[in-house]
């Protein structure tokens, strides 16, 4: 009777990409990570494994380590235009669309004939123009919503008080233009946000982000000078070494 215990099957850097690509056209994106992760650790220069994870994250919403998976590509195979795709795919997603439109158009010089990257340009571009839109827009409604509103402050002031504040013309005129400053400055604050908001996204996560800074502090060198008893400065004296 055999005792010997079988060992398990260990796939190779293809096989794990395959079972990742499979998983990927399934919507298992998880799994996909998984198999593609391995794979890295096993062929850690291999850029088509990077530009693969970097699609699965993107489904995940993980735009950070998407970006982060992007760039990898990039620095492993420049002259790919995939790397750049990938990585205008994340920065649209994230509300970046001038630095999608830049990579886009990266991808688009390594392969000038390729009318789908030119297609992406013109949908980010449209968009780009949208959000512009959607912004002044706001800006004029909430401009003109506080001059209505100051007309009709003025108005019930002057007809249901008995001691008007606002009496003098110039003073309602004003007092209305003051609202509809108030509601510019509001309309502006909120397209500023939505501006300041956009690629928040791709801040890292919090854990990723904590465990970053205590590696850092770990790796902090003391600013305190390690103190050496007489017969040990002589010593590194004689070395060369400064205290």
């Amino acid at each position: 009777m055999d005792n010997s215990k079988s060992e398990p099957i260990r796939l190779s850097v293809e096989e794990h990409k395959e079972k990742g690509n499979d998983c990927v056209k399934n919507g298992k994106y998880i799994e996909a990570v998984l198999h593609y992760t391995q794979a890295i650790k096993m062929d850690p220069n291999n850029y088509i494994l990077y530009s693969n994870r970097s699609f699965a994250f993107l489904k995940l919403d993980q735009h950070f380590l998407s970006l982060q998976d992007a760039n990898e590509t990039i620095k492993l195979q420049p002259q790919w235009a995939k790397g750049y795709f990938r990585r205008a795919e994340v920065e649209a997603a994230s509300g970046l669309y001038d630095e999608a439109i830049i990579s886009y158009t990266r991808a688009l010089q390594l392969e000038p004939h390729n009318s789908k990257l030119m297609q992406f340009i013109k949908d980010v571009t449209d968009m780009q123009k949208k959000k512009l839109q959607r912004s002044e827009n706001v800006v004029w409604i909430c401009t003109i919503v506080g001059l209505i509103l100051g007309i009709i402050v003025v108005i019930l002031d002057y007809t249901l008080t008995s001691n008007p504040t606002l009496v003098n013309p110039l003073n309602m005129v004003a007092f209305s233009i003051a609202l509809s400053g108030v509601g510019f400055a509001i309309g502006k604050t909120a397209t500023l946000m939505t501006a300041w908001n956009a690629g928040k996204s791709l801040q890292p996560p919090p854990d990723l982000e904590s465990n970053e800074q205590n590696n850092d502090k770990d790796n902090v060198i003391p600013d305190k000078k390690t103190k050496y008893s007489k017969a040990q400065a002589r010593h590194r004296y004689k070395q060369g070494k400064h205290l």
